[in-house]
């Protein structure tokens, strides 16, 4: 068989076009078929603990964090709280 110069190139051409449309292929195919989570939001299992005063603490689920508008402000709202004035704030 002989090779001519169009040939070659012709075979290298539809050879890397093969390459490409099949790595296309399994990026598309890894992309799709990933984590089908939806939203992505899932409760966490706490494991069961002992607290500082010794008294067992059960385990429990910790539900995703609310959708609500007023979900984040709640929240540092809380944790400001807790930290300036709370019940467990360190003495000085």
């Amino acid at each position: 068989m002989i090779f001519n110069k169009g040939n070659v190139a012709q075979m290298i051409y539809s050879r890397s076009a093969i390459k490409l449309t099949a790595t296309a292929f399994i990026f598309i195919l890894l992309t799709a078929c990933g984590n089908d989570s939806g939203n992505g939001k899932k409760p966490v299992y706490v494991k069961p603990s002992i607290d500082y005063k010794g008294r067992y603490r059960k385990g429990h689920l910790r539900m995703p964090v609310s959708t609500d508008k007023n979900a984040m402000k709640n929240q540092n709202r809380s944790k400001y709280y807790y930290h300036t004035r709370g019940k467990y704030r360190h003495k000085k």
